[in-house]
């Protein structure tokens, strides 16, 4: 059996060979290109990836592999329609990172409120003036909308309860009752804009989904909330976020994903003083790398012992 790991973002790969099959022939790679990632994998039984581009043209070339193993819990690196055709299952990890991007969501926001980065940049420049910086109000009462509301923002919910905001939440795909039992009003993506002092996106990244959040979602933010993405950037027009920014349509931004990753210093985001960025850190903890490397890996081990109660399937054996 030959398992190749495609690409990883940590540059170690113990973790995965610990997990992985004990007889398996196991290739470490840092593949970003289509034509590598054929030539790698072209003899493969399994591929563990995180970005690697698994479209069509590169799937349609792997006659052995059987499994796609994300780590991750996104799957947009992957062609799903095409693996489904062409019988190979993909597994990830969901919410190996929930707490963690939960409380990254609720920093940005307290940051944001709370002045606290302004404040900081402005001591470090020697000004000890608590006026030189936005207005701030009360957080408590103040109207939290959510775009999403899987696990990560229910988790959010949690959390923004704790410190007396309202929360309402945008899901299409889930029941109201779920919802209910977190004290969450599920309404329209229409209100949320229409009614939100802070909103919180939690989309996945999907063709429908992609520039979702544009200079028309924007226009209809009437009471100027504050925006935060921990999410993935390219729900975002990030163009069209500027401008909302520039404009005064939205009060500020906090985000943890870009359109462009790794970021590209020369955007004009990072020139706005309404706005906080974090590296796409929201995952990270040595608790959850060290989950969702294991997991990932033992979703291959698991699979070939055809023992499928643990793995979360995208797309399920034939």
């Amino acid at each position: 059996m030959k398992v190749v790991i495609a690409d990883c973002s940590w540059n170690s790969y113990d973790e995965e060979v610990r997990n992985l099959p004990k007889d398996a022939e196991i290739v470490c790679a840092q593949i970003s290109q289509e034509d590598e990632l054929i030539e790698a994998c072209k003899d493969a039984d399994a591929i563990l990836s995180e970005y690697a581009p698994l479209t069509r043209r590169v799937l349609e070339q792997l006659k052995k592999v059987k499994i796609i193993s994300n780590t991750a819990i996104g799957v947009d690196n992957i062609d799903i329609a095409a693996a489904k055709e062409l019988g190979i299952a993909v597994a990830n990890v969901p919410n190996y990172c929930a707490y963690e991007v939960a409380d990254h969501a609720m920093a940005l926001m307290l940051a944001s409120m709370r002045n606290i980065v302004a404040y900081e940049r402005k001591v470090r420049q020697g000004i000890w003036d608590i006026n030189d910086a936005p207005a701030m109000q009360r957080i408590a009462g103040q109207k939290l909308g959510l775009l999403g509301f899987g696990r990560i923002p229910q988790m959010v919910s949690e959390r923004a309860k704790g410190f007396g905001m309202a929360v309402k939440a945008y899901d299409p795909y889930l029941p109201k009752e779920v919802a209910a039992k977190f004290g969450v009003e599920l309404v329209s993506f229409d209100e949320i804009l229409q009614d939100s002092d802070v909103i919180s996106c939690h989309l996945p990244l999907m063709p429908a989904t992609q520039g979702i959040i544009n200079k028309e979602v924007f226009g209809k933010m009437v009471r100027k909330p504050l925006f935060i993405n921990t999410s993935r950037g390219k729900v975002v027009n990030e163009a069209d976020l500027i401008e909302a920014l520039k404009a005064g349509q939205i009060k500020a931004a906090a985000l943890d994903v870009l359109e462009d990753e790794p970021a590209n210093f020369n955007s004009e985001i990072f020139r706005l003083e309404n706005v906080i960025i974090t590296p796409h850190a929201g995952f990270f903890s040595t608790t959850a790398l060290q989950e969702v490397r294991s997991r990932s890996a033992l979703n291959v081990t698991k699979f070939f012992e055809k023992d499928f109660s643990n793995i979360n399937f995208i797309v399920k054996p034939l």
